[in-house]
């Protein structure tokens, strides 16, 4: 099946307005009314070729920081809950436009476009989804690049995980295992070791659940990082500088691996939501490309209703708030995705996209067991760079570079 839809470069139409102080602490990035999602969770911030996008219900948009204002890239009036780039080929997860939050991830489905070309084409596979009174429910939850075979895609849709090596013309079935919907997931491979996907969830008890494998996603491991209490793995952030270390935040709590995730240690953990102290649903964690002993972690309370966001600068062993917004109703600021991006961190909500300028002038260098460090290179993205190109924009001790 295919479909006529409009492209238009940010160079068309780009959509400014002023900036705003957003509850105490954020700046608006001017994301046009609209195009954020009414009930949030659904929708994702994208990092591409060094460039924020964001899937929205009108179709992608593209962040220019200069500007601080978005333009219209791509599928215009389409409503887009994410999507991944190899070259001119992109693939997108989209809904019908008046679907929101759940509804639109039971009913979503699989496309294919070339940004040259006027039309997409449907590729969700016939095993995803199922028939229930005439509607066919889908279930696709996550999309998932491999970071260093972008023609490689892993989806969560009913009823498991698939796996496509040729940027989705054919998918193959990995896993079945899909308890519930969480809107806070991850799905993804580790950035340097390139047979190790994950994919985190809960499991019927609403416990921690964390689905590993070894050989590509062939095999999986189901692993319970915390046996004493409900919370719900939401999101990891792996070191740069060791690839064995990996952060995940959860409910009130964040959790460490020396083991590359096989086994899990309580780094935070809160008894109580209702203390303002509190970090509360811990969604995004994310090291600092800039200096990787640094580690960030988004987070929001349900009672209050604000946002905290924490800091560690031992790698995630210790953590201390360095910002809280003012109190919101209605869940309209809800943190549901976050990304570090330029030295700002962005926050998709309900209302928007709203940033925070980080300021690290006080956190030094932790120096570690880590040699070579300061040779390190990295992408605008947080990656380890091991073969870098010439021309090309990097962060080294740092400070942005470009490669000669």
């Amino acid at each position: 099946m295919s479909r006529a839809f409009s492209f238009l470069s940010v160079a068309c139409a780009v959509f400014a307005g002023a900036n705003a102080s957003v509850l105490g602490i954020f700046e608006d990035t001017n994301l046009p009314a609209g195009h954020s999602s009414e009930c949030g969770g659904v929708h994702r911030l994208e990092v591409v070729n060094g460039e924020l996008y964001a899937a929205t219900e009108t179709g992608i948009d593209k962040y220019s920081e200069p500007a601080d204002s978005w333009g219209l890239w791509a599928l215009e009036n389409v409503n887009v809950l994410d999507f991944k780039a190899n070259g001119d080929e992109v693939a997108a997860v989209i809904a019908p436009e008046d679907l929101k939050g759940f509804r639109a991830v039971e009913m979503a489905k699989l496309i294919r476009f070339n940004r040259n070309q006027p039309e997409w084409e449907d590729i969700t596979d016939a095993g995803m989804g199922y028939s229930y009174k005439g509607q066919s429910l889908t279930y696709v939850m996550r999309l998932a690049q491999h970071p260093a075979k972008p023609e490689t895609l892993m989806v969560a849709a009913y009823p498991g995980v698939w796996i496509s090596t040729d940027f989705g013309t054919t998918w193959t079935f990995k896993l079945e295992n899909l308890f519930s919907y969480n809107e806070n997931q991850f799905l993804g491979w580790h950035p340097a070791i390139e047979d190790v996907p994950f994919y985190t969830s809960e499991n019927p008890m609403c416990e921690a659940q964390i689905l590993r494998s070894e050989n590509g996603g062939n095999d999986w491991d189901t692993i319970n990082p915390n046996p004493i209490g409900e919370n719900s793995c939401h999101h990891l952030a792996f070191d740069p500088d060791n690839s064995d270390h990996i952060l995940y935040s959860g409910e009130g709590s964040i959790f460490e691996s020396t083991d590359c995730g096989k086994t899990w240690q309580c780094a935070y953990r809160e008894e109580s939501l209702k203390d303002e102290t509190e970090i509360g649903y811990a969604y995004n964690v994310m090291f600092d490309p800039a200096n990787a002993n640094v580690a960030y972690c988004v987070g929001a309370c349900n009672v209050n209703q604000h946002i905290n966001i924490f800091r560690s600068t031992d790698k995630g062993k210790n953590w201390t708030r360095i910002a809280q917004s003012d109190t919101f109703t209605n869940f309209e600021y809800w943190p549901h995705e976050s990304t570090l991006f330029n030295g700002r961190i962005y926050i998709y909500t309900h209302n928007g996209v709203l940033a925070y300028k980080l300021d690290n002038s006080g956190t030094g260098n932790i120096v570690d067991d880590i040699t070579d460090e300061d040779q390190t290179l990295y992408d605008l993205t947080g990656r380890k760079v091991s073969n870098p190109q010439q021309g090309t924009i990097y962060i080294q001790r740092g400070n942005k570079i470009i490669e000669k």
